[in-house]
């Protein structure tokens, strides 16, 4: 074995099938070992090969900052579309004590408001629990215009330790949580959910922390904030006030069936409209 290619094939509707490169922490993409015998080029090839066996109408590679600098030009050279993205990283080093130090001082006086109000953060495992957050979830991306990832997603992700959930209580209510996964030394902070008239408690900046501290606990080297729309500069600041560096990274992506993808383009909108609609019954 020379590595291997987290991916998953999306089926929306029958007969339009997408390949997307797995996305964990925001970027999947090819994990190989260094050796002269690895030939990316056979294996982006391979790929597309399978792709038209199997009538898959799109192609989608998204590649770590390490691989986009060594690889985009060769997916550029084979026809791929290039789309920029990033994200915000934070470097643990294990030492909580310097991070929290590294603050902007604005995030350690939130984060000790939470703790004066009475707020305390814990992860749980409790299916109530999740039923209380998830709800909440969906009033959060219900308010943000968003699409909801569906419970069933979640609860499967907390079964296989994948993820964990951290939920902010107040005086024995949940006002805020964070399902965030956990995996090849990088946590990543994934759904978030809260509830406005508690945000006075600042319960997020108590969660944020204390998945920080729990990331260096458990010696993990990165936490990932998550990527921003662009012009939410707001979102942006916040995440760099605990000192996440933004970090470029880029997916390439290939048509190989225009038809089906043009279909799915249409549809795409509406079909988001009814799924969204779905969650809340």
């Amino acid at each position: 074995m020379v590595g291997g290619l987290p991916a998953f094939v999306f089926q929306p509707i029958p007969g339009i099938r997408l390949w997307h490169s797995m996305p964990w922490n925001l970027f999947g993409g090819i994990h190989l070992i260094e050796s002269p015998q690895v030939n990316p080029e056979t294996l982006i090839k391979s790929i597309e090969t399978e792709a038209a066996a199997q009538g898959w109408c799109e192609i989608r590679w998204t590649l770590t900052p390490n691989r986009t600098e060594t690889d985009g030009d060769l997916f550029t050279e084979m026809g791929y579309a290039r789309t920029d993205h990033f994200t915000h990283l934070l470097k643990t080093n294990g030492d909580v004590e310097l991070l929290w130090h590294a603050y902007n001082k604005r995030v350690r006086g939130a984060v000790r408001k939470a703790e004066k109000s009475g707020v305390t953060v814990t992860d749980t495992e409790s299916e109530e629990a999740l039923a209380t957050f998830y709800d909440m979830y969906l009033m959060t991306v219900k308010r943000l215009g968003g699409t909801p990832k569906p419970c069933a997603l979640m609860q499967t992700l907390l079964e296989r330790k994948i993820a964990k959930l951290a939920i902010a209580t107040y005086r024995g209510t949940i006002i805020a949580g964070l399902l965030y996964l956990r995996f090849n030394k990088t946590v990543t902070l994934w759904c978030e959910a809260s509830v406005p008239a508690f945000l006075k408690y600042r319960p997020n900046n108590a969660i944020f922390h204390y998945i920080i501290t729990q990331a260096c606990r458990e010696q993990y080297e990165w936490v990932d904030f998550g990527a921003s729309p662009p012009e939410n500069t707001g979102l942006i600041s916040h995440k760099e006030q605990y000192r996440a560096v933004r970090t470029n990274f880029a997916s390439y992506t290939k048509i190989i069936s225009p038809l089906k993808r043009a279909l799915w383009t249409k549809s795409e909108g509406t079909l988001r409209q009814i799924y969204t609609w779905m969650q809340f019954f």
